[in-house]
């Protein structure tokens, strides 16, 4: 298949997922046959223990529009996308989860907009069905991640997403191993836009992101997006100086009223007054490492997005 009649490729990171595979296959090709003539189908096995590389062989055997990528281990979900990201050739580079929550049936609503114009669409997953504490965690890190990346989507982690191709590459191009990947689309700029999509509740097995899973990504995407952690140390160094000067300027006016000087008080400014100078200089070194640690990510200082002959 060449690569220039490709329209569509979709991109599916697998992981242990034998129960849903067939369904998966159906529901993709129904669906993708009634938007474009050419397209492909990347599934990437992130290290599968069950039979899942057998059945996406099989499915490659029969349909030469899926392609079947086996990573040597289970490298996570975000490197199975980017590993799919690299070796995607349609013109809109679409990514879904396996588990069959979101819907395939729902990719039309959003290569609609990638043919109107817009560079990135994200599906918005109105009526989810997740537990409370998941709903809390998603809003937090949604939230966050519009402030930081001001593309402020409802739902940043939902798992159906389009994109130009021309957006994929650069992306796959990046050298940082650390990604998000809501992130690096938002780095590179462009037309967004969000379509309402549905959600239903897993049918086999559970989630792979367990509570401790979703504390790492919120963690991993705060010190990806920026160096304010190691910020946050010079802040409290200025207050920790703002509030030992008070406590000493106050001890030292009640003494020369009152005639009473409490050591105490002196002291425990003292202590809080050069804290903070020691956490101000701690602050100025962390901030010469955090120009380092984003200097080594080596992301592009800027894109092209489109020469004009």
């Amino acid at each position: 298949m060449s690569e220039e009649a490709l329209k569509i490729s979709v991109v599916i990171p697998i992981f242990n997922e034998e129960n849903t595979l067939q369904e998966l296959y159906d529901r993709m090709t129904a669906t993708l046959e009634t938007i474009a003539e050419k397209y492909e189908v990347i599934a990437v096995d992130d290290g599968s223990t069950d039979n899942s590389i057998e059945i996406l062989k099989g499915f490659r055997k029969k349909d030469q529009r899926w392609r079947v990528l086996i990573l040597s281990r289970n490298f996570g979900q975000s490197p199975a996308l980017y590993a799919g990201f690299s070796e995607a050739r349609g013109e809109y580079v679409f990514m879904l989860d396996a588990d069959l929550q979101v819907f395939p049936e729902d990719i039309p609503l959003l290569y609609e907009k990638l043919e109107a114009g817009y560079d990135m669409v994200g599906g918005w997953r109105v009526n989810r069905h997740d537990n409370v504490f998941r709903k809390l965690m998603s809003r937090m890190l949604n939230h966050y991640t519009g402030h930081a990346t001001g593309f402020p989507l409802h739902d940043h982690g939902c798992s159906l997403k389009g994109f130009r191709r021309q957006l994929v590459k650069h992306m796959a191009a990046f050298s940082h191993r650390c990604r998000y990947l809501p992130v690096d689309a938002a780095m590179l700029g462009g037309k967004v836009a969000e379509v309402q999509v549905r959600h239903t509740k897993r049918q086999y097995g559970s989630s792979r992101y367990s509570v401790l899973k979703l504390f790492r990504t919120g963690f991993d995407m705060i010190t990806t997006v920026t160096i304010l952690p190691l910020q946050t140390i010079s802040v409290l160094g200025i207050l920790s100086l703002i509030v030992g000067s008070l406590l000493g300027l106050h001890g030292l006016l009640w003494g020369l009223f009152q005639g009473d000087f409490s050591q105490m008080q002196l002291f425990l400014a003292a202590i809080i007054f050069f804290g903070g100078i020691q956490l101000c200089a701690l602050g100025i070194a962390c901030e010469y490492v955090g120009r380092i640690y984003i200097e080594s990510q080596r992301k592009p200082l800027f894109i092209i997005q489109e020469e004009v002959e």
